[in-house]
């Protein structure tokens, strides 16, 4: 039987660090492989969809964060995978700056698609928009700490890399999008809440939106969901930063999920109201001249005909119904600032 020094395959980087940690750095790679699976899965599903945003609408500043911020995900899942699986010889250093550089451009511009939904909606109050606006510029400033937290090194003799340690001030990064999207959900759901006018199940209407007109509620059902998505993917990752009885591979690895899930969640809301926005646009109802009932309050639908894809604009007046009076929603041009 040959030594076991000679069995020892030198091109394995498993074979140069301990057990525990060798079997911790295989399991985050599967995570990492897994994680840019589902990604680009999400992005075949949804190729149609991003057709139709570039050929149907005039690709304005709301669609080009949101394809910016896609790519920007892409590049820092596929690089971050890439980095726990590929040889990369000399370069584990130069790809791990390029990850940093990635995150600052995948966490802010997710963020910037749910501020530009704040600022179509409280348009008209400079002030709250300027407040939304540095609350995403935290989110910005702590995602470029990103480029300079982690010490990358080779394993080994061998090419491939590993992080050999993080800096402590590395959760920020994830608890300013957490506080940015705090902000933002509440604010909107808010401003949604005083539209419906209701008199009574206050609580009732500002969680479950039951007294909204129809695009209102899907609006703050939308935003409810990637909220709770965000919240929760945001805590495991900063629980699992801070809790150092587990290898930095494990503590490290959920970054790459949570990137992950909450730009397909952003990406699936604003795709939501885009196309949701298109079907309310294409019809056209009129009930001028009808005859008047008493408890009844006709309404109309009024299409808004838009060259600019990134109108979120439609003025709504919606049957009387469960104590709410007719409600008027304006959701203002995401490009310049008006209500149509």
């Amino acid at each position: 039987m040959a030594p076991l020094n000679e069995t020892l395959n030198p091109n394995t980087p498993l074979a140069f660090l301990p057990p525990d940690l060798g079997r911790e750095v295989q399991v985050g790679g599967f995570v990492l492989v897994g994680t840019l699976g589902a990604y680009i899965w999400d992005i075949l599903c949804n190729l149609d969809n991003d057709y139709k945003l570039l050929s149907k609408h005039r690709v304005g500043f709301a669609s080009l964060v949101y394809f910016v911020s896609r790519l920007g995900s892409l590049m820092y899942i596929l690089s971050a995978t890439l980095f726990e699986t590929f040889p990369l010889g000399k370069a584990c250093a130069p790809v791990s700056t390029f990850i940093g550089v990635c995150y600052t451009i995948a966490v802010p511009g997710t963020c910037l698609l749910f501020f530009l939904r704040a600022r179509a909606i409280y348009n008209k109050h400079t002030i709250l928009v300027l407040f939304f606006f540095m609350a995403w510029l935290s989110v910005l400033g702590t995602a470029t700490l990103v480029t300079f937290i982690a010490t990358a090194a080779n394993i080994g003799p061998t090419d491939f890399c590993i992080d050999v340690s993080v800096k402590s001030f590395a959760s920020a990064a994830t608890i300013t999008p957490l506080v940015h999207d705090t902000i933002i959900f509440v604010a909107i759901s808010l401003r949604l809440f005083r539209n419906s006018h209701v008199t009574r199940g206050n609580f009732r209407a500002f969680v479950t939106g039951e007294y909204l007109p129809q695009f209102s509620k899907a609006i703050l059902k939308d935003g409810q969901l990637y909220y709770l998505v965000a919240v929760t993917s945001n805590t495991l990752v900063t629980v699992m930063f801070y809790n150092t009885r587990v290898a930095l591979a494990y503590r490290t690895m959920f970054t790459v999920c949570n990137i992950m899930i909450t730009n397909a969640m952003a990406c699936h809301v604003f795709r939501n109201t885009k196309f949701g926005l298109d079907k309310m646009g294409s019809s056209e109802h009129s009930t001028s001249g009808a005859p008047s009932v008493p408890g009844h309050v006709h309404y109309t639908v009024q299409r808004v005909t838009r060259a600019d894809a990134d109108t979120e604009t439609s003025i709504v007046h919606l049957p009387q119904s469960k104590g709410a009076r007719p409600d008027v929603i304006a959701m203002h041009d995401m490009d310049k600032g008006h209500v149509l």
